[in-house]
């Protein structure tokens, strides 16, 4: 029986790459062109980038679906801690505390990554300069999935990790 589930496991290791190829294969619907997306996703992080700017934390909560969350992981004397906003509405709440003493800043998002995993859902990954203004601005990693929904491409999730070397 022992060597009976040890082959089967070996059998389906060896399947495994040819699933993975066969969901990725070319000419299926998954396969949009990786400029398209990267096109795609600087053009989104620009305008998110742009909307920061304005300190408007509505705005900001317009860019994400009704049940999207954002997990924020830092580190402190302890370790790695995520706060966590769940729904439009705390969202909206996390910007506006974001925003209470507003400064002049120029924000930008550098993609680094984006890819489709299917015409409607979109993964995004980068970095936020919180203010090119000033030389020691802080560049935040950032990984998003964003879904089309209507016209729109929204947020379903926004992963953020501000953690400074000790």
């Amino acid at each position: 029986m022992k060597r009976l589930s040890g082959v089967l496991i070996v059998a389906a290791m060896a399947a495994l790459p040819l699933l993975l190829l066969s969901l990725h294969a070319p000419g299926s619907e998954n396969d949009k062109p990786a400029d398209e997306a990267m096109a795609l996703a600087v053009k989104l992080t620009e305008e998110g980038a742009a909307t920061f700017d304005t300190f408007n934390a509505k705005a900001m909560a317009d860019y994400y679906l009704d049940d999207a969350e954002i997990a924020l992981t830092t580190r402190d004397e302890n370790g790695l801690k995520v706060e966590t906003h769940k729904g439009k509405a705390e969202i909206e709440k996390g910007y506006a505390d974001i925003f209470k003493k507003p400064e002049t800043t120029k924000s930008r998002n550098t993609v680094e990554y984006a890819k489709f995993l299917a015409p409607d859902i979109l993964v995004i990954a980068g970095t936020f300069d919180l203010n090119t203004l000033k030389p020691d601005s802080p560049k935040i990693p950032f990984y998003q999935l964003r879904v089309k929904k209507g016209e729109k491409w929204l947020m379903s999730s926004l992963r953020i990790y501000f953690v400074p070397p000790k």
